[in-house]
């Protein structure tokens, strides 16, 4: 069995294919941030909403997404780009995020 981190394989990557599991896109303006040493958690929501009982404001969470400290970093660079090519400008070093096929 061949190493997957052997310097061979570092010269000659494999192609990957991304497969849409789910394709819904949940919009969020609001974002929760629980970090620990080994993790950084996201909660997004859309936003604050009104209790129906009490009229006190709360924060609805839809999805959650934990992430290593380096998982974190690459997100980060590539919205940094995402954010910077918004414009149209080219960049041949900008990650790329493969087209959505259904």
């Amino acid at each position: 069995m061949k190493d997957p981190n052997s310097p061979e394989n570092a010269q000659n990557p494999r192609q990957v294919r991304v497969r849409y599991e789910q394709t819904e896109a949940l919009y969020a303006s609001q974002f929760v941030l629980n970090v620990t040493e080994d993790e950084i958690v996201v909660n997004f929501s859309s936003g604050s909403l009104p209790d129906p009982n009490s009229g006190e404001l709360h924060l609805p969470v839809h999805t959650r997404i934990a992430l290593s400290p380096n998982g974190a970093r690459n997100l980060l660079n590539l919205l940094n780009q995402a954010l910077n090519n918004r414009k149209g400008e080219a960049d041949s070093n900008a990650a790329r995020l493969p087209p959505l096929h259904n």
